[in-house]
C-alpha cells in the first residue's frame, strides 16, 4: 500500500438499508439522492457512514460529482448489495488498514480496537423497534457481546428509556411472556393456514391492547439536538412511533461498537411484528430480565441524557465535545466563517468527518474533498493536520468521531 493513499483524504461512500416498514426519505433528501435511480421510491433506514465493511472512493473530490453514490443493501437480506458505479473506483477500509494499520487507523484506535474499524456510525431514520437492552460490559459472554451506543438526535422523536419507578418486575416479565405465547400461537395459525396475514395483524393489535408492556417503561420525548447516551449497558431502550405527532419517526446520528444484532441485541417484545409467512422474530426474555440494569438511577431517563461541552469558542467559531467514552468520541464544529482553521490531531486517532449542516472543503497538502449536507470524509491517523474550509454563507455544522 502506497503512502500516498495513507495520506488522502477520502470520500466515505455509505452503505443505505432499505427499511420498507420503518424507513423514509429523509436520509436520502439529506444527501439530495432522491432522483438517484438506486434509490427511487424506496424507503431507507439507515445509512452506514462508517464501519468495518465501508468503501471509499478514491478517484473523485466532491459529494456532487454525478457519478458519486452509495451501496443499497437490504435489512432482510444482508448479503444482498448493489451499486449503479463502477467497483473498480472503490477502495475497502479494510484493504487500506492491511498494509499498514498505524498509519491508517492511529496508534489509540489500534490499542482499543486492534487492526479494524470497531465504530459504527449510522444515519438513521426509525420507527416502532422492540423493546431491547445491550449487556453491560461485566456481562459480556460468548453468548452476548457488549455494544456500547450513543444517540444524537437531529430531529424531535419518542422513545422509551428505562423501566418505571413503581414497575413491578415480575409482572412486567409475566406480561412479556403472556404476549409471546399468544403470539406464538398466532404465528402457527398463520404457518397453517387457519387465518390470513391480515386478520393476524389485526388479531396482534389486539393482544398488544390487552397486555399494554408501555405501561412498565418510561415513555420520552426528544428535542432536536439530544444526545442520549446507553454506552454503559443494561438499559432498556426502544423507538417509539407517533405519525401524527413525530411523522418523520426518530431520526438520529448513532454511534456506537460494531457488534452484529444476534449477539448484542436482548429483546423481551417486539411489538406485534411478525412475517407474511407467520413467522416471528426469536426474542430473549429470559436474558432481557437477567441482565437488565434494575436500579432507580440506571432507570432513571434523566441520567442518560447529556450536555455538550464547549471545548473552543471564537467570533463565529465553536468546537463543543457531545460524546466522550472509552470506545469513541464525537466533538461537533461550528462556524460561520469561511475559514476554521488547522486542526493538529493529538490523540492519534483517525477521523471521520459527517456534514450536518451547510458545505465544506477538506483539504490537507494537494488533498482535498469536498463535502455537502448528509456527506463524509474518512482521515487516515497519518495526517497530522488538516484545515476545514466552510464553503457555505450560513452556519455549518461538522460532526467528527475519532477514538480518544
Amino acid at each position: 500500500m502506497s503512502t500516498e493513499l495513507t495520506s488522502k483524504i477520502f470520500l466515505v461512500v455509505p452503505k443505505l438499508i432499505e427499511q420498507p416498514t420503518w424507513g423514509g426519505r429523509y436520509i436520502l433528501q439529506t444527501k439530495d439522492w432522491t432522483d438517484k435511480k438506486l434509490f427511487k421510491d424506496i424507503k431507507i433506514g439507515q445509512s452506514y457512514e462508517l464501519f468495518s465493511g465501508i468503501k471509499l472512493r478514491k478517484d473523485i473530490t466532491s459529494s456532487k460529482h454525478p457519478s458519486f453514490t452509495g451501496e443499497l443493501g437490504y435489512a432482510m437480506e444482508p448479503g444482498k448489495v448493489f451499486y449503479s458505479g463502477d467497483r473498480k473506483k472503490l477502495i475497502s477500509i479494510a484493504k487500506l488498514i492491511e498494509k499498514n494499520p498505524q498509519a491508517v487507523l492511529g496508534e489509540k484506535a489500534l490499542k482499543k480496537h486492534g487492526k479494524q474499524i470497531k465504530i459504527l456510525i449510522k444515519f438513521t431514520q426509525a420507527k416502532g423497534n422492540s423493546f431491547q437492552i445491550h449487556v453491560k460490559e461485566k456481562d459480556e459472554s460468548l453468548k452476548w457481546r457488549f455494544k456500547p451506543e450513543s444517540w444524537y438526535y437531529f430531529e424531535p422523536g419518542l422513545l422509551t428509556l428505562g423501566v418505571k419507578n413503581d414497575a413491578v418486575w415480575d409482572e412486567y416479565k409475566n406480561c412479556c411472556l403472556k404476549i409471546n405465547e399468544e403470539m406464538e400461537v398466532l404465528s402457527k395459525h398463520v404457518r397453517d393456514k387457519k387465518i390470513n396475514f391480515s386478520q393476524a395483524k389485526k388479531k396482534a393489535k389486539e393482544i398488544i391492547r390487552k397486555y399494554n408492556p408501555w405501561q412498565y417503561v418510561n415513555s420520552v420525548k426528544t428535542k432536536k439536538d439530544d444526545l442520549v447516551d446507553l454506552s454503559s449497558g443494561g438499559l432498556h431502550h426502544s423507538w417509539e412511533e407517533s405519525d401524527k405527532k413525530y411523522p418523520l419517526g426518530n431520526v438520529l446520528y448513532e454511534l456506537c461498537l460494531d457488534v452484529m444484532d444476534p449477539i448484542s441485541v436482548l429483546r423481551c417484545f417486539d411489538k406485534g411484528k411478525l412475517k407474511k409467512d407467520g413467522s416471528l422474530r426469536k426474542l430473549n426474555i429470559k436474558d432481557y430480565f437477567k441482565y437488565i440494569g434494575r436500579s432507580t438511577k440506571i432507570n432513571n431517563p434523566k441520567n442518560h441524557f447529556i450536555k455538550s461541552q464547549v471545548l473552543f469558542k471564537e467570533k463565529d467559531t465553536k468546537i463543543e465535545s457531545l460524546l466522550k467514552t472509552k470506545y469513541y468520541s464525537l466533538d461537533k464544529i461550528s462556524t460561520n466563517s469561511e475559514y476554521l482553521g488547522e486542526f493538529t490531531k493529538l490523540n492519534k486517532s483517525f477521523h471521520h468527518l459527517f456534514i450536518k449542516k451547510g458545505k465544506v472543503k477538506v483539504v490537507y497538502n494537494e488533498s482535498e474533498v469536498s463535502l455537502t449536507k448528509g456527506h463524509s470524509c474518512f482521515i487516515p491517523a497519518s495526517i497530522i493536520e488538516y484545515k476545514i474550509k466552510s464553503l457555505s454563507k450560513k452556519k455549518s455544522e461538522i460532526l467528527k468521531t475519532f477514538v480518544s
